[in-house]
């Protein structure tokens, strides 16, 4: 979205047990990540503090942008 801004994680190494993020999005202080976690895939929106498990990862960014979507026509309005 162009009133956001994307986010990834910069670290290469992986740490076991650790959940990587994948994927983020922050506007007006509100986040939405992607994170995976041993072949699971975790969509956190922060605004609403709720979370879904996917076992995909199209399902997963699927989620995120519905998300994203949300949080930009809440800040547009």
């Amino acid at each position: 979205m162009e009133s956001g801004e994307y986010y990834k994680d910069v670290e290469t190494k992986a740490y076991r047990g650790r959940p990587r993020l994948i994927l983020g999005f922050v506007l007006d202080g509100m986040r939405v990540e992607i994170y995976k976690s041993q072949g699971t895939y975790s969509v956190f929106n922060m605004k609403t503090e709720k979370h879904l498990i996917c076992l995909g990862a199209e399902h997963a960014h699927y989620i995120f942008e519905q998300c994203v979507r949300t949080l930009a026509t809440e800040a547009s309005a």
